[in-house]
């Protein structure tokens, strides 16, 4: 397999997550101004960084993918989540818990795949000039390679602005 090139991969995943709200269409969201989608930037294993995005399909479902980089690595992430929001209210804002699943693949010398569970705490902010949101998260991930398994927990930081 021929080695991919990582700033290409980027940019074409990123052009997905632009034009992929055009194609998804909402009854409600929770976000403030009523936005589907938001782009941001992610920290956590695996991977170091990258880039988050969120696709709203309603108020309590959505789709997370992102784009991390690692050490001569490229990792595609697409995650479905369930939002619950009756379990903590908080005074401004909304502060969601939620759980999913998903995918990992790896893209280096070597390709794995992962199924991964997601659970996480997410604030959204409840000002329409701050279309932000902010949230914390565990991954639980089972590494399928060529040689092998792998099983492993990664925690993950983020924040998304939602055009």
């Amino acid at each position: 397999m021929k080695r991919v090139n990582q700033s290409w991969l980027v940019l074409l995943v990123l052009a997905a997550f632009l034009f992929m709200p055009k194609v998804v269409k909402a009854d409600s969201s929770p976000i403030s101004n009523g936005s589907l989608f938001g782009l941001g930037l992610e920290l956590g294993d695996p991977g170091s960084w990258g880039a988050s995005g969120k696709i709203w399909l309603d108020d309590t479902n959505a789709f997370q993918p992102v784009v991390k980089l690692g050490a001569n690595s490229a990792i595609l992430q697409l995650d479905y989540l369930y939002h619950n929001y009756t379990i903590i209210h908080p005074k401004k804002g909304k502060l969601p818990l939620y759980i999913g699943f998903g995918g990992d693949l790896a893209l280096q010398s070597t390709v794995a795949i992962a199924p991964r569970g997601v659970v996480g705490i997410s604030y959204i902010f409840d000002n329409p000039n701050v279309p932000v949101d902010i949230y914390v998260q565990v991954a639980p991930t089972l590494w399928l390679y060529t040689g092998g398994t792998q099983f492993d927990v990664y925690g993950e930081l983020g924040s998304r602005y939602y055009f």
